[in-house]
């Protein structure tokens, strides 16, 4: 049994399947947007490149981004000097479509009370390193926005500047150090139980922030949004069709925002790396990543693998442990219904 289950796990990691919930892959070494690695037809775009900027408002002669290093730009180093590194320019007062967009062909996954089919994405974890320069703090607005899942809503992971911590609404944790580097990571699992964490945000590997559906006292009209709108499955913090936040986007493509906002909450910062994958990454596995560091993010193991690999090291001690012998026909791993927990 261990045997079999071995070359399962064999055959599931010479197969590409580690890799199947990846969606896209950056770190910027070219000097452009393109992917290290991503699902087929994955699109980066800086918004003030695409038509999206003007007829959005966006005034002429936005500032462009700017590919360097470390060095060039004058920042704390990522592993060297050299490390590639992009400049998000400060785009105050440029408008509403001023970020980056990520888009996709349609995804979809997660389920809706009542057992009808999810037609958004529910589950998904954004990894990002940035560095937010003292600067930045120093200047208004109060807050920065890091992710934004909808161009036409509010985001859903900022750093608010006062206390340097990120996370959104009722849900802030950590701190931000200026001018250094950090590993910045969103998981959502809008479809999660009531009673577990459907949001988690992390920093540098460690859990600062998570928001329970149940736990959500709605005493205001944010908190009431988050409660009715947000934090729910295909709700405005799921990943939906582009034309969800303007019709004059495509209607047959997913996609996220980030660094933009539709309030001005901008700023300059730096990006080395970012990451998208279309399932809601465990603990452990956001644990793994670390901290920010040169080259793509790693593309951590599925949930799925982890559990073959226990299940391979218990049959084995169970078929080297004597009295054992008549129970192997019904030996078997109780996965959990959600992994992650």
């Amino acid at each position: 049994m261990a045997a079999r289950i071995l070359i399962l796990i064999a055959m599931l990691a010479g197969s590409g399947s580690l890799r199947a919930e990846l969606v896209g892959n950056w770190d910027f070494g070219t000097g452009s947007l393109a992917a290290v690695e991503s699902l087929p037809g994955v699109a980066l775009q800086y918004l003030p490149d695409t038509p999206i900027y003007q007829s959005a408002g966006g005034p002429p002669d936005p500032p462009p981004l700017e590919f360097g290093s470390p060095q060039s730009f004058g920042i704390a180093t990522l592993g060297s000097a050299t490390t590639p590194v992009l400049r998000m320019p400060d785009m105050r007062d440029y408008g509403v479509a001023t970020g980056l967009l990520a888009s996709f062909p349609l995804l979809a996954n997660g389920s809706i009370p009542g057992g009808d089919p999810a037609t958004k994405l529910n589950r998904y974890t954004l990894v990002m390193d940035m560095l937010v320069p003292a600067s930045t703090f120093a200047e208004p607005p109060n807050y920065l926005t890091i992710f934004q899942p909808r161009g036409n809503a509010d985001g859903a992971l900022f750093v608010r500047k006062p206390s340097r911590q990120i996370g959104a609404t009722v849900a802030y944790g950590g701190e931000i150090q200026p001018d250094t580097w950090h590993r910045i990571a969103v998981v959502m699992e809008l479809d999660n139980a009531t009673n577990e964490p459907r949001y988690e945000t992390y920093l540098d590997g460690a859990k600062v922030g998570e928001i329970i559906w149940d736990e959500i006292i709605p005493d205001n009209p944010r908190d009431q949004d988050l409660k009715d709108l947000d934090l729910i499955p295909d709700g405005l913090w799921s990943i939906a069709a582009l034309a969800d936040t303007s019709p004059l986007l495509p209607t047959d493509r997913s996609g996220f925002f980030a660094l933009n906002d539709n309030s001005g909450e901008l700023g300059l910062s730096y990006l080395a790396n970012m990451q998208f994958r279309s399932e809601a990454l465990s603990s452990l596995a956001v644990a793994a990543l670390g901290g920010p560091a040169a080259g793509p993010i790693p593309v951590p193991e599925p949930s799925g693998l982890a559990v073959l690999a226990a299940a391979a090291v218990l049959a084995a001690r169970r078929l080297r442990s004597p009295g054992r012998r008549a129970g192997q026909a019904a030996l078997g791993i109780a996965v959990p219904a959600n992994p992650r927990r």
